[in-house]
């Protein structure tokens, strides 16, 4: 590791700290879901915008238009790095629910913030439970607000993608959300999985043509998983 490594490690660990701190506690002593989901929006995207300064990532967005802001998706990213989340965060300019893996919410500050500010916690060896909380967290969206998950349920080791899980398409086709299927590339190279090296460099968010999920059922979801699939790979 390079002395520029560490300080880019300890400062954003500081800044983890000083945003999420406060954040917590508005979390603990803010009532309702919906005014919880909003100061996590405001929050990570504050946080993501340091975050990708820090880093050295230059960022650049595209297919915006392919969304409409004023309407609700389901976001469905694929996963190579840890710059993804910020990535996403300062790209897509809707408010969004992330859904996170049960694991997460272990991690001090990161785990607590997504806890306590009403972000969508699922428990991998409990489909039952992962069902039940997306399908929950659907049911309180209103506005253009939207959900992110990442379907390949955790990051790729290699950059390659991974196959995808049928978790966020049981979702999107209950709630009638459009999916939008999102590329990020680029991240790997900036921040490998499993590595400390960080390295600056260009990020690119892609988003693709929404897919429509309004009257299908469970048996369109491995059709409607190939149409991601396909966007992605693209």
């Amino acid at each position: 590791m390079t002395i520029r490594n560490a300080l880019q490690l300890f400062l954003l660990g500081l800044l983890t700290l000083t945003v999420g701190t406060p954040a917590i506690l508005l979390g603990l002593l803010v009532p309702g879901r919906e005014r919880k989901g909003r100061i996590f929006c405001r929050v990570s995207k504050i946080y993501s915008r340091v975050a990708l300064l820090l880093i050295g990532v230059a960022l650049e967005t595209r297919g915006l238009s392919r969304a409409d802001r004023n309407k609700p998706y389901v976001f469905m990213s694929n996963h190579v790095s840890h710059v993804d989340s910020p990535a996403l965060a300062v790209s897509i300019p809707h408010p969004m629910y992330w859904v996170f893996k049960k694991e997460l919410s272990k991690i001090p500050v990161f785990g607590w913030v997504l806890l306590s500010l009403g972000q969508i916690m699922v428990d991998r060896a409990n489909a039952a439970q992962a069902r039940g909380a997306m399908e929950a967290a659907t049911r309180g969206l209103s506005g253009n607000q939207s959900v992110l998950i990442y379907p390949e349920g955790t990051r790729s080791k290699d950059g390659k993608l991974q196959p995808l899980k049928k978790g966020g398409f049981f979702l999107a086709v209950q709630a009638g959300l459009p999916i939008v299927p999102v590329r990020v590339s680029g991240s790997h190279a900036v921040l490998p999985s499993g590595s400390l090296a960080i390295r600056p460099g260009r990020v690119v968010v892609e988003l693709f043509e929404p897919i429509p999920t309004q009257g299908k059922s469970d048996a369109d979801i491995p059709e409607l998983m190939r149409k991601v699939r396909d966007a992605l790979l693209s």
